[in-house]
């Protein structure tokens, strides 16, 4: 019953792994698309967010 329930905790931390590689990607991408707009703002914005989630994922 634990190997179980270790089993589905594992495939949920993978999930969430790939999940966060996978906004990590979405934000350098929406980044360098405002970057090309010269839409420094919003670069600001989300490159915020992008160090909050690679901190996050540093921690993990």
């Amino acid at each position: 019953m634990k190997f179980n329930s270790f089993r589905n905790a594992e495939a949920q931390k993978q999930m969430i792994m790939e999940k966060n590689v996978n906004e990590i990607l979405k934000l350098r991408y929406q980044i360098k698309r405002y970057q090309t707009m010269r839409n420094g703002a919003m670069c600001q914005l989300l490159n915020g967010k992008l160090q909050k989630l690679l901190a996050q994922q540093a921690l993990d």
